[in-house]
């Protein structure tokens, strides 16, 4: 069946469509080196990953040493816009890992998320490195922090591929900064970081906060498009030994 006008006209200016989690693939800083046009930003270093290619790193990579919600100092002010906002979205700001990569889950393990990726998908390239699964409640998390491991919790949210407006899908993940209060704060792609909802709220749960995003029309003569993110899963982030890229 031949795709709508819409769909085409959509799919003609993805270039202008935000990703909480993905990279962009029309973008000319974050796509693999062996993938990126002819005009892309040449980065000031390449991490090759076996299996992957040569992924852009626009600054080493900085581990944070609190996941409470303190943008000037988390990561030494990484995700602020005086250094390398653009360069981290929310996976970065989820693990308390600024990596200036963009990353995305498993990359830095050879893992690459297949073409309409589902929640599994990308809950298995975070285990890959080094995550964990906690479960679907809130209540699990608070069971699973009676054990007492060092480290904190994130939520995965997903948006699914949508081809009839043309849309191809995301992911999103929300930190938890105090689960004694229930504390949660995103980064929503290269945008600052907030502890806001979508809709400006304050995040208490991320699985009943507004996750609706409003496009925008891509073209004047074309209508909005509006998405959404529909929360997946919680996870646990350790203290140590989680790398990404």
């Amino acid at each position: 069946m031949p795709s709508s006008p819409l769909s085409r006209n959509l799919a003609k200016y993805a270039g202008r469509l935000k990703f909480c989690g993905v990279v962009n693939p029309d973008s000319k800083f974050h796509l693999l080196k062996e993938a990126a046009p002819e005009d892309h930003v040449i980065a000031p270093n390449y991490v090759f990953v076996e299996g992957i290619g040569n992924v852009p790193q626009y600054a080493p990579t900085v581990f944070g040493q609190s996941a409470a919600y303190d943008p000037p100092h988390d990561c030494e002010g990484y995700f602020m816009s005086a250094k390398y906002q653009p360069n981290n979205n929310c996976y970065a700001y989820g693990c308390v890992i600024a990596s200036n990569s963009f990353p995305q889950p498993g990359r830095l393990n050879g893992y690459s998320l297949p073409s309409n990726f589902t929640g599994s998908d990308v809950a298995h390239g975070a285990e890959l490195d080094g995550l964990s699964m906690v479960g679907k409640t809130l209540d699990a998390v608070y069971s699973h922090a009676k054990k007492g491991a060092p480290g904190h919790y994130v939520a995965l949210l997903i948006s699914d591929a949508d081809p009839d407006i043309g849309w191809t899908g995301d992911y999103h993940w929300v930190r938890c900064d105090d689960l004694t209060t229930s504390m949660w704060s995103q980064k929503d792609g290269s945008d600052q970081v907030t502890d806001f909802d979508f809709a400006g709220n304050p995040i208490t749960d991320p699985a009943t906060a507004n996750w609706t995003v409003n496009q925008g029309p891509t073209k004047t003569d074309v209508q909005e498009m509006v998405v959404s993110y529909d929360f997946y899963t919680y996870m646990f982030v350790p203290r140590e030994g989680v790398n990404i890229i």
